[in-house]
């Protein structure tokens, strides 16, 4: 029964905080990045959308099959703070990957539960 208990936290952690990374990239960019590309001025924002779209589709896939969605989920915050460190910036790459890293590695830890 403990065991179950850790998986379900997990899980529901899981899902809760992609929730919350989902929404704050969509309110982002939808306040921020979509009056800019529409102005001609998104050129950066739009190199940038394919990797936070590999981590949405990551956290999308994380509620039929935790295992796949957090390895996705995992790419995507990787690619994210590459996108990041190669323009030199260390605080955005930490902002911007390690949410989604972390949340991948609660899908994948509770789509394992030798693990916990």
């Amino acid at each position: 029964m403990k065991l179950m208990q850790h998986h379900m936290i997990l899980n529901w952690t899981a899902r809760i905080s992609g929730l919350l990374i989902a929404a704050f990239f969509a309110a982002f960019f939808i306040g921020e990045g979509l009056p800019d590309i529409l102005n001609g001025k998104g050129k950066d924002l739009l190199e940038f959308i394919p990797y936070t779209l590999l981590s949405l589709a990551g956290y999308i896939l994380a509620w039929y099959s935790p295992l796949w969605g957090g390895r996705l989920l995992i790419a995507g915050a990787l690619l994210m703070a590459g996108y990041f460190f190669f323009r030199q910036d260390f605080v955005m790459a930490l902002i911007y990957g390690l949410p989604s890293a972390l949340t991948g590695l609660c899908f994948i830890a509770a789509a394992n539960k030798e693990l916990i």
